[in-house]
């Protein structure tokens, strides 16, 4: 007997080969955003990598060797903030314009850091007039830590000398006026300034709180 096996030959429809093409568009559709996806992902780990690098503090110059008077009316030199992370700024107690509004700025970043091991120099552009006695006034007004937060006096000239030389802020006077700088300067433990603020600028205090925790940060890490 023989068998004969019949091969059924199978003939697409139209709408077969379409839905196929769909598929198969479909596939490369999907294929596509993937790779964009991958790619967004890919360029956002890099833009963190970038950001994190670029967030290294910037080393600026060492604040040069200086002695001045508190407001305890006792001498306080550079080697006394040594191994301190601090913030200085410059202004003067007569001062009715941007003093006040820079003192009760500094005075919010006291009390934020108040636990942390950050301190405070207020260096007085007018120390003529600015004794230890008025600067003593002037901080219990502000309700200063005076163990965390010191102003500065001393010779007219040393000062002046100190702020455009070791700081490079300006300073001076045109008539009867006081001209000084709104600008805070981060100092990190080894003296090394490490940022320059302006105090009118919201976004510029919040890189210098960034910063600071920065520098707290990586003492942190050198005690592991």
């Amino acid at each position: 007997m023989l068998y004969f096996t019949f091969m059924e030959s199978k003939v697409s429809s139209p709408e077969q080969i379409v839905e196929s093409s769909d598929r198969t568009r479909r596939g490369l559709l999907w294929g596509v955003l993937i790779v964009v996806i991958v790619g967004i992902v890919g360029i956002n780990i890099w833009s963190s990598l970038r950001r994190h690098q670029s967030s290294d503090l910037v080393a600026h110059e060492r604040v040069p060797d200086f002695s001045l008077i508190s407001q305890h009316g006792t001498p306080l030199a550079l080697s006394d903030l040594q191994g301190k992370i601090w913030v200085a700024d410059f202004i003067f107690t007569r001062c009715v314009a941007a003093c006040p509004i820079m003192t009760g700025k500094m005075q919010k970043l006291q009390d934020e850091f108040k636990s942390a091991d950050v301190y405070f120099v207020s260096f007085s552009v007018d120390p003529e007039y600015d004794t230890p006695e008025v600067l003593s006034r002037y901080a219990d007004s502000y309700g200063v830590n005076a163990n965390k937060w010191f102003f500065l006096t001393g010779k007219k000239e040393t000062i002046y000398h100190l702020t455009q030389k070791g700081f490079n802020l300006a300073v001076g006077r045109q008539s009867t006026e006081i001209l000084h700088s709104s600008r805070f300067v981060l100092v990190d433990r080894q003296g090394q300034i490490r940022g320059y603020y302006d105090s009118n600028e919201k976004n510029a205090l919040h890189k210098l709180r960034r910063d600071i925790k920065m520098l707290l940060g990586k003492r942190k890490l050198l005690k592991k």
